[in-house]
């Protein structure tokens, strides 16, 4: 059985350990959620940055707040 590929940081998890105490199709199982989480989390930061830029537009520009007159 060829070993699970894990990207980082999942990578550097003690496996070892996971294996001794679930046995190996326990620690894949909790290796391929971890890797799935993993995507999710990422993702999410990603729709974040997205969402804080497009709301940060919606405020104005500087240049609009300089050419306010204030005063009669």
């Amino acid at each position: 059985m060829e070993p699970l590929r894990l990207p980082e940081p999942l990578r550097r998890l003690p496996w070892d350990i996971a294996q001794d105490e679930f046995g190996v199709k326990g620690a894949d199982f909790i290796g391929v959620m971890g890797r799935l989480l993993l995507r999710v989390a990422q993702d999410q930061i990603k729709a974040d940055v997205v969402d804080s830029g497009s709301v940060a537009g919606t405020h104005g520009s500087l240049v609009a707040q300089d050419q306010m007159r204030l005063g009669p």
